[in-house]
């Protein structure tokens, strides 16, 4: 096999890069499965015009990727795997989690086809390597390899200038999380190694009425609902006979700044923010508050603005440091995503019904949760170490919390 240079790895890459990490979605369709051998073909036929798909890591203490010159290889990179139920499709996302990505010479990214024989409905899974794209930049990836016609991808950033308010919140934010934050012993337990991925779905209208109401955002309302789950599902653990409110809890808020010409760029164009879950608040009302002044700062301020022209203009050795630093487990034991996908998208005419951003745990971290839109749909899903106690009932959780904000006159 002959290779040829390809991109440098940026600080946010190397760590991925140094703890194996990986991100992708899962995507549920209504219809027929599609013929395995011709979804396959699609597939790598497709992904041999995006170089960033044909790129191998680079070897120990180099930092720059190559890539592949022979052809992809369809048994590398799609799988097909038929489920006895609609359980067995979700334990095999499980066990999915808890597998490695391809290793060289074949690129680490790869797809499954899961589905239940003789059922309608299917669901597909695609895996990237974490250094190669971020969620948003796996969006568009997997809209490319799998739509039946050309859609667009979550909405780009539009790069500005940051206020000055703005770089200081987000010197801030660096600032905080290279403190050890604050938060609740459960989240701090020795991982167990065994993934669990679950998720819970709320129609997106009901979450667009909330938001209009209170004049907040949809992320605001999914933001505050979560919460409530996890000050809920935090007085489950509690011993004593006196029940007390959950603490706030410090969360990790990833925020792209992919542009529009960066679609399909390799690498993470991703910065983080920490945020604080009001969790010791009752009520979607009343946590909505702080939520939206905290983010309602990080948009009119333009924080990732000025993250992201510190990640450019830092040194390699001090961005490498302070990479490991904010992503790490110690800034936040939680790290809370959201993108959206497009209506109207199909593969081999099934039509998207919901789906879910999923990424790797990694150094320590015992939980990672997306509210992704899609299809009309809001969908919750939490990837969590199994030493989580009764962590799988926090989408529901949540559920319970968005809809009886919606229920209240």
């Amino acid at each position: 096999m002959t290779t040829r240079s390809a991109q440098t790895t940026g600080p946010v890459d190397r760590y991925f890069l140094r703890n194996g990490t990986a991100c992708g979605f899962v995507l549920d369709f209504d219809g027929p499965a599609p013929p395995a051998e011709r979804l396959a073909a699609r597939v790598v036929r497709r992904a041999a015009s995006h170089a960033t798909l044909s790129s191998l890591p680079p070897p120990p203490g180099r930092y720059r990727w190559t890539s592949r010159q022979e052809p992809l290889r369809q048994d590398a990179h799609v799988r097909h795997v038929a489920c006895c139920d609609d359980g067995a499709m979700t334990e095999a996302v499980r066990t999915l989690l808890d597998q490695p990505l391809p290793r060289p010479p074949h690129p680490p990214w790869d797809v499954r086809l899961l589905h239940v024989p003789g059922r309608p409905g299917f669901r597909i899974v695609y895996r990237v390597h974490h250094a190669l794209q971020d969620g948003v930049g796996a969006a568009h990836t997997l809209l490319a390899l799998l739509a039946d016609r050309a859609a667009e991808g979550p909405r780009p950033h539009r790069a500005a200038p940051p206020t000055v308010a703005g770089a200081l919140l987000a010197g801030r934010s660096c600032l905080a999380v290279l403190r050890p934050a604050k938060g609740w012993d459960v989240l701090r337990r020795a991982p167990s190694q065994r993934t669990r991925w679950v998720c819970a779905d709320v129609p997106e209208p009901r979450v667009r009425e909330l938001a209009r109401r209170y004049g907040v955002t949809v992320n605001d309302v999914c933001l505050a609902g979560l919460a409530g789950a996890l000050g809920r599902w935090h007085g489950t653990l509690r011993t004593t006979p006196h029940p007390h409110p959950a603490p706030k809890l410090p969360v990790l808020l990833p925020m792209s700044f992919r542009q529009d010409h960066q679609r399909y760029a390799p690498g993470t164009l991703t910065t983080v923010h920490r945020l604080t879950l009001p969790c010791h608040l009752s009520g979607l009302e009343q946590a909505l508050r702080p939520v939206h002044r905290q983010t309602r700062a990080l948009r009119g301020h333009r924080v990732r603005d000025a993250s992201r022209l510190a990640l450019r203009l830092l040194p390699a050795a001090l961005g490498h440091r302070a990479a490991g630093a904010v992503l790490g487990e110690r800034a936040a034991p939680l790290i809370v995503s959201s993108v959206t996908l497009p209506a109207g998208f199909t593969c081999f005419d099934g039509t998207l019904s919901a789906a879910s951003l999923i990424s790797d745990l990694c150094g320590g971290r015992l939980g990672y949760l997306s509210f992704t839109r899609a299809a009309g749909v809001v969908r919750c899903g939490l990837v969590h170490d199994a030493a989580l106690p009764g962590a799988s009932a926090v989408p529901a959780l949540w559920r319970e919390a968005v809809a009886g904000g919606a229920a209240r006159p």
